[in-house]
């Protein structure tokens, strides 16, 4: 009963970690924009919450035109000042 128990323990927390590593391979990693960046969006698939105030670090997700995903990390103002006009 004891190996059973282990055995099963063990088979429960292999599957955790493949399902883990899988996860991990399958992000896409972040690229920061500069004025150099040369952009080539077929589909955006995020869009950041505008709702903030004040600068802060966005991210766009999107695929290019050969299909690879893209996530793009760059600065912009929010949209949720209460003093803005």
């Amino acid at each position: 009963m004891k190996t059973t128990l282990i055995a099963l323990t063990l088979l429960s927390l292999s599957a955790v970690a493949t399902a883990a590593s899988a996860n991990t391979q399958n992000q896409v990693p972040v690229e920061n924009y500069t004025y150099a960046t040369h952009l080539d969006i077929a589909k955006v698939t995020h869009t950041p919450d505008m709702d903030f105030c004040g600068v802060k670090p966005v991210q766009l997700g999107y695929i290019d035109h050969a299909g690879q995903s893209h996530n793009l990390r760059y600065q912009v103002v929010g949209n949720g000042c209460d003093s803005d006009n």
